[in-house]
């Protein structure tokens, strides 16, 4: 379906205008945890980092963390600011060695 499409295409296919951008999380222990350790970490970021600030996060935590993070509106994408408190909340936590938390991409599509 290459070629001109109209708003209500473009807004189906989260295209031009629609683009809705995320961004990709991970950060490695510093050292192992216990799975209840590890549980009530991951709720705090949960409930503290995501949820706090109007995100989702689909992904999980066990030898470590990683997922990929959207805006909770409807239609929107995620902002550098979340970007940048979700780095801060991860870097600020003793658990986390080393994070890393990607530019803002199609949420949708992914790469070019």
């Amino acid at each position: 379906m290459a070629g001109r499409r109209n708003h209500r295409q473009r807004k189906k296919l989260r295209i031009g205008e629609y683009q809705e951008l995320g961004f990709e999380v991970s950060a490695q222990f510093t050292h192992p945890l216990e799975t209840d350790q590890r549980d009530a970490l991951f709720d705090a970021f949960l409930a503290e980092c995501i949820e706090a600030n109007g995100m989702l996060f689909g992904g999980g935590m066990n030898d470590s963390l990683g997922g990929f993070i959207v805006d909770n509106s409807a239609r929107g994408s995620a902002t550098d600011d979340q970007r940048e408190h979700v780095r801060h909340w991860l870097e600020g936590r003793e658990e986390f060695a080393s994070v890393e938390v990607a530019p803002l991409r199609d949420a949708w599509y992914g790469y070019d």
